[in-house]
């Protein structure tokens, strides 16, 4: 093998090391935070999930916006519940998404509408076959009308294909 092949394999290494050592560590970030949420230790579970939010860890996404939309650290914030969620969901994670059609669907947050719960609602049912996101979709679709409703599935059908194939319309 050449010195130059073998620098190359090397720096590819330790990229993949680098990354392996992030997810773990993400993981591990996400354990502590459930295990302190667990035992009702809010403050160590956001601690923990902030930390693993900033490698783009999905499930502390939604466990921070949970904190935030309970009030478990003292006062109901669903900005920021709304935020956590929306990280989450974008980065595929279904909960997070019927966590923030729930929010949408009962006007709690800025930005709230009935086309944008739809969509979140109807995502999430689709990413994981939620019986309860369709559920509450279906609930939502009688109080909407049918040019709403298509909008709903066009942009959930946009968000499809950007995320699952990347491509941007």
């Amino acid at each position: 093998m050449s010195e130059i092949k073998r620098y190359f394999l090397s720096i590819a290494m330790a990229f993949f090391l680098v990354g392996t050592v992030q997810a773990n560590n993400a993981d591990e970030l996400f354990e502590s935070g459930y295990e302190a949420f667990v035992k009702r230790d809010y403050i160590g579970a956001e601690r923990h999930w902030k930390l693993a939010s900033k490698q783009d860890h999905a499930r502390a996404q939604n466990g921070l916006g949970v904190l935030y939309r309970d009030g478990d650290l003292g006062e109901i914030r669903l900005e920021d519940a709304a935020l956590w969620f929306t990280k989450s969901a974008n980065n595929g994670y279904a909960f997070a998404m019927f966590n923030l059609g729930m929010l949408y669907k009962n006007g709690v947050s800025r930005g709230a509408s009935d086309i944008a719960a739809y969509r979140w609602l109807l995502l999430a049912n689709t990413v994981n076959f939620d019986e309860n996101a369709k559920f509450q979709a279906d609930l939502l679709s009688q109080r909407m009308d049918r040019t709403s409703i298509m909008t709903a599935r066009e942009q959930a059908q946009l968000w499809i294909d950007e995320f699952f194939y990347g491509v941007s319309n």
